[in-house]
């Protein structure tokens, strides 16, 4: 199709400059010719006024003045009569226009000696006789050569509109062929483009539902993960850390039952009770970082007052909290998402941040609640969401994921050299999933 309405261009291109070029030429040619047969009438005129002078003042100064003038009209009317030849004028009239005008010069050319003393009354006859009829003739045959290349371009004009005619037939053929290889590949190219938007809408379905499927399955996997995080947590506080506080229990009054036995039985009981009390602590730290009881029991902001306190201790990180209108009956997954949270990014700050403040905030508002970190660490440019996360790193992606799962934002700003920001935001209006994000 691109071919063929190039080649349109070029025929259209081609026909315009043929059929200018040759109207140029045959007005050209008219005017020309026109201007020609002017010049020999003009010259006639002239001519017969000249020899009227002549005889109005008959003088051997006004004969030699009439010689002169009927010379310079002469080469004129010679270099004319060549030109309408070499014009391709009617070969027939000319040859009577060059013998007519022969004739005439053969009768005017010798009056200024035949005339110049003969009375008024035979110059006029002369004129009368001789002069006037023979102008007329040519004229009249100038004007038939006038009448023959008007008739030449009026059938030149005709020649012209039929062959642009024609060009313009050929020209709308091409064009009709244009508009039909256009309408032929409009309707492959629609076609092509609904088989390509149905694909194309299908593909999306699929990944849409694969993306909903994956959701489901991260969000029933923390589920999973968090509920057995809180059995456990239960299990340890309960049953282990139970039996081994009845240890150090018993390990106490057997110490208390030997005040007769030597110092080596002592010191083991004492060793022994010390191993006791290490463990439970352990446990009960172990306890704490698997789910602490205080979220389910006091809520949110014990639980983030408590966590930032054991930051502290690990990290000698100055930690500033404070919170705004929190409640306590907040949604579980709202909590744990936030608890979560936090403890993912105070675990970075600790651990990549080499900060020396950090600052938490967290605020529920009428429709949402939000908490930021902030720290005055080294930074880091944060990297696109849909980057692979190979590139992201797994402790802001499970981050982003919870707060996904539980309907939320979560904006990071930071930069090298210039601390790191973590606004977290989750909608308190609509639902809640059930699950831990």
């Amino acid at each position: 199709m691109i071919a063929v309405l190039v080649f349109a261009a070029v025929e259209a291109y081609r026909i315009q400059s043929s059929v200018s070029v040759q109207h140029l030429e045959i007005y050209r040619h008219y005017v020309e010719q026109d201007a020609t047969v002017a010049i020999l009438r003009r010259n006639l005129w002239l001519a017969g006024t000249y020899v009227r002078d002549f005889f109005i003042q008959t003088t051997p100064e006004q004969g030699r003045q009439l010689r002169e003038q009927l010379q310079q009209l002469r080469a004129e009317d010679d270099a004319a009569l060549d030109k309408l030849a070499r014009m391709n004028a009617n070969r027939q009239v000319l040859e009577n226009i060059r013998k007519n005008l022969a004739e005439f010069r053969a009768i005017i050319e010798p009056l200024p000696a035949t005339m110049l003393n003969e009375p008024d009354e035979r110059q006029f006859e002369f004129l009368q006789r001789e002069i006037v009829p023979r102008r007329g003739d040519l004229y009249t045959a100038l004007l038939s050569i006038q009448a023959a290349d008007q008739q030449r371009l009026q059938e030149s004009e005709r020649e012209f509109a039929a062959a642009r005619r024609s060009a313009a037939n050929r020209l709308l053929i091409i064009l009709g062929l244009c508009v039909l290889l256009a309408m032929v590949v409009a309707r492959a190219s629609l076609r092509h483009a609904e088989n390509l938007e149905r694909k194309a809408e299908l593909h999306f379905r699929e990944v849409e539902q694969a993306r909903s499927e994956l959701q489901e399955l991260s969000a029933r996997l923390l589920e999973i993960e968090e509920e057995d995080r809180r059995n456990l947590s239960r299990e340890l506080h309960d049953e282990i850390g139970q039996a081994l506080a009845l240890l150090q229990i018993e390990i106490s009054h057997a110490h208390g039952l030997l005040p007769a036995q030597p110092e080596a039985a002592r010191e083991r009981l004492r060793r022994a009770r010390q191993l006791a009390e290490q463990t439970v602590q352990t446990i009960r730290d172990i306890s704490l970082l698997l789910r602490p009881p205080l979220l389910d029991d006091l809520g949110l902001a014990p639980a983030l007052q408590f966590q930032l306190e054991g930051f502290l201790r690990r990290s000698g990180i100055t930690c500033e909290f404070s919170e705004e209108g929190v409640s306590e009956d907040l949604p579980d997954s709202v909590k744990t998402c936030v608890y979560r949270v936090v403890q993912e990014a105070l675990h970075n700050c600790e651990k990549h941040s080499g900060a020396r403040n950090v600052r938490v905030l967290v605020r529920q508002l009428a429709d949402c609640l939000t908490a930021e970190i902030a720290d005055d660490g080294c930074g880091f440019l944060p990297v696109d969401p849909g980057a692979p996360s190979r590139r992201r790193g797994l402790g802001l992606l499970g981050m982003r994921e919870r707060a996904s799962i539980a309907g939320g934002s979560l904006v990071i700003d930071s930069a090298p050299g210039r601390g790191a920001r973590i606004r977290l935001s989750i909608p308190l209006a609509a639902p809640h999933k059930e699950v831990i994000a």
